[in-house]
């Protein structure tokens, strides 16, 4: 899922003349289900990593996490 993910952002921001690279973009949300804190096999790591690979600035929001260990580089 986080493939089709970068896929369609980049759609999205090639129709408005804008580059992933150097963009800065929130993900909302890291736990896997609804309302609880749970990170465990969270997709949304992968994107954020993808993300990061191709140049944006990412920073995630979520009210059930407020922190999260270091990402890899």
């Amino acid at each position: 899922m986080p493939d089709y993910v970068i896929r369609r952002l980049t759609l999205a921001m090639n129709e408005r003349s804008l580059a992933i690279k150097g963009s800065r973009i929130l993900v909302l949300g890291l736990a896997y289900k609804p309302d609880i804190d749970d990170i465990r096999e969270s997709p949304s790591f992968e994107l954020i990593e993808k993300l990061d690979a191709l140049g944006a600035a990412v920073d995630y929001n979520d009210p059930h996490v407020p922190r999260t260990h270091q990402m890899r580089k």
